[in-house]
């Protein structure tokens, strides 16, 4: 039997090796056109040949990556009317309109009391309008976000007002981290506030549509109850009116939000396997995570000894800056929305619902089939334990109603 001792490569091994940007241009044009949304943003930013190539066949390469990263949603990938329209904004685009899609569609399955009715198909037609101001919204909380990154990309130095606020590195560590924080937070805010006062008030108003219906995908529902679920443990009472807190800005979590922006909820819905366990849980995990920030305590432990009377705030100082400014900035953006119309109804999904209600019982009358479903699949919902004090008294309720059902009835009359 022949030996099997490693084969030495060959002296023209190293010479036979190609790098990705110099494989043929036909080929990277193939490969490009496999490529997901993400993957593809990705590459732009290897070099500036793959990136100026890209760019060149962007109007060859833009259509398939679309169909590549969403392959059954077809309204969604409506034809440009002209092939020079297909840009990399174009990409881009799809991105804040897929969201807005997956928001009004699974908005049906967000309550158990809501039966499906509110909310529209990703494919029927009759829901753009209510998906283009949704996906306005999401452009808005994007650039909240950038702000964000944008000053937490920034040096100290920088971010700091004055140079005694430098030596406090020196002479009281913590002291220093602190007003780094607090003074980019300080950063933050003043931009943001600049960003809503310059921005027109159609704006403010489908970033307030948009954001109360993403409010519906925290849950903390009687369904939810038990040690399979991670409780809400960002505010005292535990998730109790928790999606009105979140609109609001009354929670550490629409600090989160802000801070993350539209990417977060595409990596759960979209980007990341429905198939991959924790992927459907990702959004849950990450704000946790965050929340805990370099606290010593593990997130695990807490977790598992956390007792909701005795809820105790792990970093009491920094969060209670990033709740203020979160609350100021969501005022600040209702009071923009309210200031040319108080009217409830241009903020409020409900009207959009209920018109597609009636057309929906329009064509079951007329035989017309149901729109075909495509967002089946997706991982909508971030889901936190049901708060105990709302068990029990769902409980409480449940044993009075039996007691009442099973009980004798009464054979007199009282007059």
């Amino acid at each position: 039997m022949p030996s099997l001792a490693c084969r030495r490569p060959s002296p023209n091994r190293a010479a036979e090796r190609r790098w990705f940007d110099e494989l043929p241009e036909d080929v990277l044009i193939l490969i490009f056109c496999q490529c997901r949304i993400d993957e593809l943003f990705a590459l732009r930013l290897t070099n500036v040949k793959t990136r100026d190539l890209i760019s060149e066949y962007i109007a060859t390469v833009a259509p398939s990556v679309g169909r590549s990263t969403f392959p059954h949603n077809d309204l969604l990938l409506t034809l440009p009317g002209d092939p020079s329209d297909y840009t990399i904004q174009w990409l881009k685009g799809l991105i804040p309109q897929h969201l807005a899609a997956i928001l009004v569609d699974r908005h049906r399955f967000s309550h158990e009391w809501a039966q499906q009715r509110y909310g529209i198909p990703a494919e029927d037609p009759y829901g753009n309008v209510l998906r283009a101001r949704v996906a306005n919204g999401w452009c808005v909380l994007r650039r909240l976000s950038k702000i964000s990154e944008d000053v937490y990309n920034m040096n100290a130095k920088s971010v700091l007002r004055s140079t005694t606020d430098l030596a406090w590195k020196v002479v009281h560590p913590s002291r220093f981290k602190f007003e780094v924080f607090r003074q980019r937070e300080d950063l933050i805010l003043k931009r943001r506030l600049e960003y809503i006062k310059n921005i027109p008030d159609e704006l403010a108003k489908d970033y307030k549509l948009m954001f109360m219906l993403l409010s519906s995908a925290f849950r903390t529902s009687l369904s939810n109850y038990g040690d399979d679920y991670k409780p809400w443990i960002f505010d005292w009472g535990c998730g109790i009116d928790g999606q009105r807190l979140l609109r609001r800005g009354n929670s550490w979590l629409t600090w989160f939000v802000l801070h993350e922006g539209p990417t977060l909820f595409w990596e759960q819905w979209w980007s990341l396997s429905p198939g991959c366990p924790k992927t459907k849980n990702y959004i849950r995990d990450r704000s946790i995570e965050a929340w805990f920030g370099e606290a010593k305590i593990e997130p695990e432990d807490f977790v598992r000894q956390f007792l909701p009377k005795e809820w105790n705030d792990v970093n009491e100082k920094w969060h209670s800056v990033q709740r203020d400014y979160a609350y100021r900035v969501q005022k600040a953006m209702e009071e923009k929305a309210a200031s040319t119309s108080g009217d409830f109804t241009a903020v409020n999904p409900i009207v959009y619902f209920t018109q597609y209600a009636e057309c929906r019982q329009l064509r079951a009358e007329n035989g017309i089939a149901p729109v075909i479903e495509t967002l089946s699949h997706v991982p909508f919902h971030v889901d936190f334990r049901c708060p105990e004090e709302l068990f029990q008294k769902f409980c409480s309720l449940r044993n009075e109603r039996a007691e009442v059902l099973t009980s004798p009835p009464r054979n007199g009359r009282v007059d």
